[in-house]
């Protein structure tokens, strides 16, 4: 995947690595966004079977990731401190630039008008996305239109209920807040534990008693990147942003800020209708640790009260984990791709 740079404004600019053009006129655009720690490289597998499914792969890295404008000492001193009309303006700020990124790498990239962009967050990246995608008249008009013009659908991945600022079940487990781990060995912990296969019970019935908290102590399944060399782990991930910026964002003092996003996003009317009315997605692992289907949960009721205003089509992926990508690119591809053609209704893959 060939690496590039583009400026959003004269402050801030985003590296992104690109799987190059398709051997076809007309193809699909996934730009994938990044979630906490696990930067672009994460993605790095997607490019062979990009080629081979006729589709363009292109991976940003977020504001503080290698390559891209690490933020302000005003803007991390917001992240940690700031009220959340602070945190409100800061992030629809970071969903603008998100959006002028998209823009920018349509234009850098040449995109064919004939396809489509699908905008893809994995993780805590929908935070981000879905920003880019409730701020979207915060834009200047050529931009905007443009946007429309391209962009065709937005797809969660792997969600997790701490984007949503929702309330988390009972006894809810996340090792960056157990006191119990040494402070230095709770981001080691984490990893293991974001990474592992969970063996939740009946995930169609909306029971927080079935959904495991931390994974087997004897897993049929070793977690993802448990045979990584260091420096292979280290090519794709950076343990010092999360104190800086991300984690933060996961926090409940986040919460209020993140809901808007949602609110505004996914069921304000006036944002499918500003973006053309695109297709929404959500796609998630079955295997994931907790808050992924307790988000899926929130967002379906949802989108059931809703009655037909805010469809939204919902893939669920049998034995996957949080690093599908990782595990199985070629199926994680396949699942992005079917969530282009779907309407909205639940599909297992």
């Amino acid at each position: 995947m060939s690496v590039h740079t583009v400026e959003v404004s004269k402050a801030v600019q985003f590296t992104f690595t690109d799987s190059d053009p398709s051997s076809t006129e007309s193809y699909t655009t996934f730009i994938l966004v990044h979630g906490h720690t696990y930067h672009s490289g994460v993605f790095k597998k997607f490019g062979a079977p990009a080629k081979d499914s006729s589709v363009r792969i292109v991976c940003l890295n977020r504001r503080e990731y290698e390559g891209s404008t690490p933020h302000t000492p005003e803007e991390l001193r917001i992240y940690q401190a700031g009220n959340d009309e602070e945190r409100t303006k800061l992030i629809s700020e970071e969903g603008v630039n998100l959006a002028l990124c998209v823009d920018a790498i349509i234009l850098k990239c040449t995109l064919p008008a004939s396809g489509h962009v699908a905008l893809v967050g994995w993780s805590l990246g929908n935070t981000f996305t879905l920003a880019a995608m409730a701020y979207i008249a915060s834009l200047l008009h050529d931009i905007r239109d443009r946007l429309v013009k391209y962009v065709k659908m937005f797809i969660l991945w792997d969600l997790p209920s701490q984007a949503l600022g929702i309330e988390s079940p009972k006894n809810p487990y996340v090792p960056l807040y157990d006191m119990t781990i040494a402070a230095d060995a709770r981001g080691q912990a984490f990893g293991v534990w974001v990474a592992s296969y969970f063996s939740h019970d009946n995930l169609t019935v909306h029971d927080q008693k079935n959904l495991q908290r931390k994974p087997n102590e004897n897993p049929s399944r070793p977690p993802t990147f448990h045979d990584l060399s260091l420096d292979d782990l280290f090519a794709i991930t950076d343990f010092s942003v999360g104190v800086k910026c991300d984690t933060i964002l996961t926090e409940p003092t986040f919460k209020e800020v993140v809901k808007k996003i949602i609110d505004t996003a996914l069921f304000d009317p006036k944002t499918r209708e500003a973006w053309g009315h695109p297709k929404v997605a959500h796609m998630w692992g079955e295997a994931n640790p907790w808050n992924i289907p307790w988000a899926v949960w929130n967002i379906e009721e949802r989108v059931q009260d809703a009655q037909g205003k805010a469809p939204i089509a919902f893939h669920r992926i049998t034995g996957a984990n949080h690093f599908l990508m990782w595990e199985d690119e070629a199926k994680a591809l396949r699942v992005l791709i079917e969530c282009t053609k779907a309407t909205a209704c639940i599909l297992e893959m």
